[in-house]
């Protein structure tokens, strides 16, 4: 991971990349991830991997009828088929069925062990350094069920997604860009089948 502009505190040494729209501070904090393999009725082994992801704390959310909404995910129903926003210490609750997709912006802020890491507001610094074209490149698209996406911890940002979808060598790429970076959500697209689209991106 490049690190690019540090911010020492008297508990850890953080490092905030300058993204797409949002700023990331990022920690040594890594979750296991651990491959498992679900024998079908055929007796086919598909590999399905827990893979922990970071959310930025606002979104914009495209309705089908043309309006948006502006908030934090602070609620992903898959059974219930809702999402609900948050601000001000408002709620706002919307249909899946009415949405076109969530964007995500602002910042992320991780945390290292139990001491909690405190930013600074960034402005966005052009021209973007060599490394966010790189990851520009590297960004993936997921699709999977609607259930496979959960909210871990809200206030963290922390999330999770469920992959299905992915052939074992796939896995074994996401696997080898966890050892060294973090998956943070860009964009939920949201498709009539009930399934999702996950953009994320390494950094």
């Amino acid at each position: 991971m490049k690190k690019l502009y540090p911010i020492i505190t008297a508990t850890s040494l953080v490092f905030i990349a300058s993204l797409a729209g949002y700023h990331l501070p990022a920690t040594g904090d890594r979750s296991p991830v651990i491959p498992v393999f679900i024998p079908d009725d055929t007796g086919d082994r598909s590999p399905v991997k827990k893979i922990p992801v970071f959310m930025p704390d606002d979104t914009k959310v495209s309705l089908k009828n043309g309006t948006s909404l502006s908030g934090r995910l602070i609620k992903f129903d898959s059974q219930g088929k809702k999402i609900a926003l948050g601000r001000d210490s408002k709620t706002k609750e919307v249909a899946m069925k009415e949405i076109k997709q969530i964007e995500f912006q602002g910042k992320v802020i991780i945390k290292e062990s139990q001491s909690p890491v405190l930013s600074e507001p960034l402005l966005r610094q052009p021209p973007q350094p060599a490394s966010y074209h790189y990851q520009q490149q590297n960004r993936e698209r997921w699709q999977e069920p609607l259930q496979n996406f959960r909210i871990v911890d809200v206030n963290e940002g922390k999330a999770e997604v469920t992959l299905t979808s992915l052939n074992p060598r796939q896995i074994g790429y996401i696997s080898d860009v966890l050892r060294n970076s973090l998956y943070v959500v860009e964009e939920i697209k949201f498709n009539p089948s009930d399934k999702i689209e996950i953009q994320v991106n390494p950094h």
